[in-house]
């Protein structure tokens, strides 16, 4: 039986998850993904590396994980940009500007260029845009309900098109291509208008 004044083991466990979670967002939001190592990981997060497996199953896994608890974190950021914007105009190019700008971005394009040779962290990948996707689609048609504005787009599609777009400027750029796409190329994928205009 466990005492009042003892953590359970499944306490210690979620623990002992948070903070490898923690050091890995924080390691991975400055660094490579390289030039991390599971030995670093661990001691930042207070642990052993065979914990890191355990809870996460690999580096590659809890490199995604931390990537979207990242990104995740800066689409606060990114609707409290978007909230303050007077028109659909500037809201599109806010949230374009902002979504380019994260440093969690880069993160994520590189987490998804880690899952294409890996199956096994795919459904990871999976989890992680279904919840960045219902959440960008909560906020859109909070903003637009709440100023009145309309779209002629299917919001679901327009936010999976909206990231699509973001991803795919951030990777391009990262291949050093020059005049690649810009946050007008992303704002374009966003069709907002005034409620009553054509």
């Amino acid at each position: 039986m466990v005492g009042r004044n003892q953590p359970s083991h499944a306490l210690r466990g979620a623990d002992t998850r948070r903070r490898i979670r923690e050091a890995a967002m924080s390691l991975f939001g400055e660094r490579k993904f390289a030039d991390v190592t599971v030995s670093e990981l661990a001691e930042a997060a207070g642990a052993y590396p065979n914990q890191i497996t355990h809870h996460f199953g690999s580096k590659d896994a809890l490199y995604i994980d931390a990537a979207f608890g990242l990104l995740l974190r800066d689409t606060e950021r990114l609707q409290n940009a978007g909230r303050r914007a007077s028109t659909p105009e500037s809201l599109r190019q806010v949230l374009a500007r902002t979504a380019l700008t994260m440093p969690s971005t880069t993160v994520v394009v590189s987490a998804l260029a880690l899952a294409r040779g890996n199956p096994t962290v795919q459904p990871m990948i999976e989890t992680g845009l279904s919840l960045l996707f219902r959440q960008s689609e909560r906020f859109l048609e909070g903003v637009l309900g709440e100023h009145g504005w309309a779209t002629d787009q299917d919001i679901g599609r327009a936010t999976k098109t909206f990231w699509s777009a973001v991803f795919g400027a951030v990777l391009v750029s990262q291949a050093g291509f020059p005049g690649g796409p810009s946050s007008v190329d992303v704002a374009a994928t966003l069709s907002l208008r005034q409620a009553g205009e054509e």
